[in-house]
């Protein structure tokens, strides 16, 4: 990615099983970072870090995500440790306890020393350009996210870890509030007065590139308002509907495209050392293609989906609407 031109790669503090996975072969599992409650196990922030210092050698900066709201379904198989003690997102932002406890959980993750570089998470701006409050808050809890949070989550997870982060550079990202767009609550008028967030994430998975062209104009507009920042920070192609529903009409290629002609930075949901699913179909050339979403586009061999390496190039030859701290 590096080779490409790629500026920013997003990391999550989560566990990962070894073997296959869409198209590439994993050969050890990370393990699960809070198993229990309050109980941290470092040897998962180790395993990221080793990949944040391969990052910073290649001019590269990471936005981490340090939980994840989709493993709040207990009919999720990645229902976590605090969906086993809530039972649902409802009851998990809005309990006192669950706050004091992801509290403590973001503390440990951001005061981590890291090995190879002797500085904590929180002032390695070298190495992390954000941190997400949560990757897709509230997407397990949408009547929260759609009534403005009364229980002030977001801003106060925000709040207290950029007490953490404060003076570093490092910056503080929603994470996409309620998941995909059409939940109607990625910019959520409390994020936007939060003082604690600095950037306003989207994640669209759409059909035509038109939508970014209509639709980021507008989106923008209101951030700038607010003094934050904009990102679509994920969006995907699908060209088997039996993998994600339908066929989209306009690839990665036309997408990526469009979303640079309003400049503004991406990051795509999900680009894949091996064989994407439709590469695997003629060529599982690493053995190992199961796991696939119908999202994910290889960065090898010409996908039919799209070329990430062009579009990567165009990207960065494009002037950013906003001001971010990425060099190059």
């Amino acid at each position: 990615m590096a080779g490409f031109g790629a500026k920013v790669l997003r990391i999550w503090v989560t566990k990962i099983d070894a073997g296959c996975q869409k198209g590439s072969n994993i050969p050890n599992a990370v393990p699960d970072f809070e198993a229990q409650i309050g109980t941290y196990n470092d040897d998962t922030l180790a395993a990221l870090d080793k990949v944040l210092a391969k990052m910073v050698a290649k001019g590269m900066k990471a936005i981490i995500s340090p939980h994840d709201g989709n493993a709040l379904n207990p009919d999720d198989p990645r229902c976590d440790a605090y969906c086993n003690a809530y039972h649902s997102g409802d009851a998990y932002y809005q309990s006192t306890d669950a706050k004091s406890q992801i509290d403590a959980r973001y503390a440990a993750i951001l005061n981590y020393v890291s090995p190879s570089s002797g500085t904590k998470w929180s002032q390695w701006s070298d190495a992390i350009l954000a941190f997400d409050i949560e990757n897709e808050p509230m997407i397990n809890a949408q009547d929260i996210a759609k009534n403005n949070d009364p229980p002030d989550w977001l801003c106060g997870r925000a709040g207290n870890m950029a007490k953490l982060t404060d003076g570093s550079g490092v910056l503080m990202a929603t994470g996409v509030i309620a998941g995909d767009e059409s939940n109607g609550a990625n910019l959520m008028q409390k994020a936007l007065e939060c003082d604690a967030i600095d950037i306003i994430s989207i994640h669209g998975y759409v059909s035509t590139a038109n939508f970014w062209t209509s639709t980021i104009p507008g989106w923008l507009s209101t951030v700038e308002q607010h003094n934050k920042l904009l990102m679509v920070e994920e969006f995907g192609y699908c060209d088997d509907a039996s993998l994600c529903g339908s066929v989209y009409q306009d690839n990665f290629d036309k997408q990526a495209a469009a979303i640079t002609a309003q400049k503004i930075p991406y990051t795509y949901w999900e680009m894949v050392e091996g064989p994407d699913d439709s590469q695997a179909k003629s060529d599982c050339w690493t053995n190992c293609c199961t796991g696939y979403d119908g999202f994910d586009l290889g960065i090898h061999n010409g996908s039919s989906k799209g070329d990430p390496k062009s579009a990567i190039a165009a990207a960065n030859q494009q002037t950013a609407a906003q001001s971010w701290p990425i060099s190059g």
